[in-house]
């Protein structure tokens, strides 16, 4: 499991090809899900981050967007392919690849497929990676929609005027064995959670990813048995990972 830490995106010049003729690309990188840029796609979009000095990059991360549902995600770094990734899929609107480069100063992302493409943020940056795996009763974000059925019934008890509406799903993220002496890493990450938007993966399935907000760190305890040398930490927080509202 990986969480990012850092968001570099506006730092770079940001480019569309074609560009959409109704709205600015640099919406993208604006930190949360305000907007959306929107735009028809031919056959394929081309999106060019280029950033003044060399940057390193751990993760990217597509939210807030309907590219799960394009054909595939082809990655450049400095004009050389890294990655293509498949996609066809309706199951997310928030997609994290981790890609672990550095000294880079252009990345271009290609999304191949027909039709509307939205996208909500592109986000880039560092991440901190839960080195022993997750914990138990930790609850998958990735596995249901943000929505939730709200209706009245009938003298039959059968559902009426069935509404659905976005809700925010609350997930506990604990880490029982901190090493206190690694403490800056977990720190880091909770600083940076607690004023952005962030991005979750839990594995090498870009689709089982999704974003974190209204985050709130727990104070880490004194461990029962290893008090010096472990920590018990915590982060509490709203995620969204995907809806069928069609918001994107």
């Amino acid at each position: 499991m990986i969480i990012s830490t850092t968001n570099i995106a506006s730092t770079a010049t940001i480019t569309a090809t074609p560009d959409s003729t109704t709205q600015d690309i640099s919406v993208i990188a604006d930190g949360d899900f305000s907007s959306v840029y929107t735009d028809a796609i031919p056959f394929s979009t081309d999106i060019n981050f280029a950033f003044p000095v060399p940057v390193n990059i751990g993760y990217i991360a597509i939210a807030g967007s309907n590219v799960a549902t394009k054909d595939s995600i082809d990655i450049e770094f400095d004009s050389v392919p890294y990655s293509t990734i498949a996609l066809a899929s309706s199951e997310s609107n928030v997609l994290m690849i981790a890609v672990d480069q550095i000294a880079i100063t252009e990345l271009t992302i290609t999304i191949n497929g027909t039709g509307t493409l939205s996208i909500s943020e592109i986000a880039m940056g560092d991440y901190y990676e839960v080195t022993r795996g997750e914990q138990g009763g930790y609850r998958k974000a990735w596995t249901v929609p943000n929505i939730a059925a709200r209706s009245a019934t009938n003298l039959q008890n059968t559902p009426i005027n069935i509404n659905y509406e976005s809700r925010a799903l609350s997930i506990t993220l604990s880490e029982p064995n901190n090493i206190m002496s690694d403490f800056g890493a977990w720190y880091k990450m909770i600083n940076f959670a607690a004023r952005n938007t962030f991005y979750i993966s839990e594995d090498s399935d870009p689709t089982h990813s999704y974003a974190g907000f209204n985050a709130v760190p727990a104070i880490t305890a004194a461990h029962a048995q290893k008090g010096r040398k472990l920590g018990v930490s915590g982060i509490t927080f709203n995620a969204f990972a995907k809806s069928n509202e069609g918001l994107f």
